[in-house]
């Protein structure tokens, strides 16, 4: 079972959105968490920074017009490990599947929009459905 995270991240660089390849949006984003002390000059400093991908599924198409570079999150996910092969050598990284996630309003104010999606009929459904089930490639995250 993989563990749950819930952590308050900075935004560091603006959100990139994503397509598989049946349509379906996938948003990164690059976050930053760092323990913040007072330096012997009374200056704030980041201690121990990390930084970890954000991977968004539901509601990615909304949150990518919501949140830019600068802005702080709140994210509960499941934190997940990826192997790859770079420069003929292999590493690891880290990444937070995220389950829910939205802005932070502990330095400012957020406003939200409801999205009103309109309903599907069941023709469609079957459309959807059977394009699913004839799906000759398994449709993966694409980051």
């Amino acid at each position: 079972m993989l563990p749950i995270i819930s952590a308050e991240f900075g935004v560091v660089a603006d959100p990139e959105i994503r397509f598989t390849q049946a349509g379906k949006a996938w948003l990164k984003i690059r976050g930053k968490a760092a323990d913040r002390a007072k330096d012997d000059s009374g200056n704030w400093t980041d201690k121990d920074p990390l930084f970890i991908d954000i991977i968004v599924g539901a509601g990615a198409e909304n949150l990518a017009e919501s949140i830019t570079k600068g802005d702080s999150i709140v994210v509960v996910g499941k934190l997940k490990m990826r192997e790859y092969e770079k420069n003929g050598e292999r590493a690891v990284s880290y990444q937070i599947s995220a389950d829910s996630i939205g802005p932070s309003t502990r330095w400012s104010a957020a406003k939200t929009a409801k999205v009103i999606e309109s309903k599907t009929t069941a023709a469609q459904a079957i459309q959807t459905a059977e394009k699913i089930l004839n799906a000759e490639q398994i449709d993966e995250i694409p980051f």
